[in-house]
């Protein structure tokens, strides 16, 4: 017997001892649990005192989906056993309130015990959102359509990735139509906008997903040429400013 031969029988005798130890199921990894993946609540919204657990993976029963709790204690407690049975479903927490302008919004949340309220702003209005709660707080918002924030039912359904912290562009030269139309955003010297997503951030996506870019700054640039073409056919026909010489 040759010595590749022999040293190939010990790694496979080797291999073969570690699958027989190391298949008991305390061994496995646990972040992963594809039997129960349909199964896990991905949505948690909080108005009042009241927290309404969703699962946008199912169709929504009334006292099944959403399951309503009274207050955080319950919620915790749900939690608790949650995990004590070893079910660990991330959530996406969303907490009702109202802007300085009185509008009702839901804002992302990173956790219900530390909700750190002096984030930035991340918030949708609740008309283009979630159908909000009776007055007698008795009714669980549904699931619907977002503009632009947090996360919507179809994006739910099939596992579209949602940006994070997604907010509007908070620009006073904007804001008083229909002066200053089409003109470009000022400039953020104060950091604001950092670890959010704002609509330009999105526009930069978008481009940087195209299959060539027309801005020189993208790693999928299509060249000066593809972009000079862009320009003389027109495609930055609204962006062109004339100068008298």
């Amino acid at each position: 017997m040759t010595l590749p031969t022999l040293l190939f029988i010990i790694v496979f005798f080797i291999g073969l001892y570690f699958y027989a130890k190391c298949s008991d199921s305390k061994y496995h990894e646990g972040l992963t649990n594809n039997g129960g993946e349909i199964r896990c609540p991905n949505l948690l919204i909080q108005k009042g005192s009241r927290f309404y657990l969703y699962n946008s993976k199912i169709a929504q029963v009334p006292g099944v989906n959403p399951v309503e709790f009274e207050n955080l204690e319950d919620y915790t407690e749900f939690l608790d056993w949650q995990r004590s049975q070893g079910i660990r479903c991330p959530v996406l927490y969303l907490q009702h309130s109202y802007d300085a302008q009185g509008n009702s919004v839901y804002k992302v949340r990173p956790s219900v015990s530390e909700p750190q309220g002096g984030l930035p702003p991340s918030s949708s209005s609740s008309s283009n959102f979630i159908s909000t709660p009776s007055t007698q707080g008795n009714t669980a918002p549904s699931i619907g359509s977002s503009v632009g924030d947090l996360i919507t039912e179809q994006q739910a359904n099939t596992n579209i990735a949602v940006p994070p912290n997604p907010t509007l562009l908070v620009d006073a030269t904007r804001n008083d139509p229909p002066y200053n139309k089409n003109s470009y955003p000022s400039f953020d010297q104060t950091s604001f906008y950092v670890g959010t997503t704002t609509p330009l951030d999105q526009m930069n996506v978008k481009e940087e997903n195209m299959l060539y870019s027309p801005n020189p700054m993208d790693d999928n640039w299509g060249g000066s040429k593809f972009t000079q073409s862009l320009v003389d056919k027109g495609y930055y026909k609204d962006n062109e400013v004339k100068m008298r010489v």
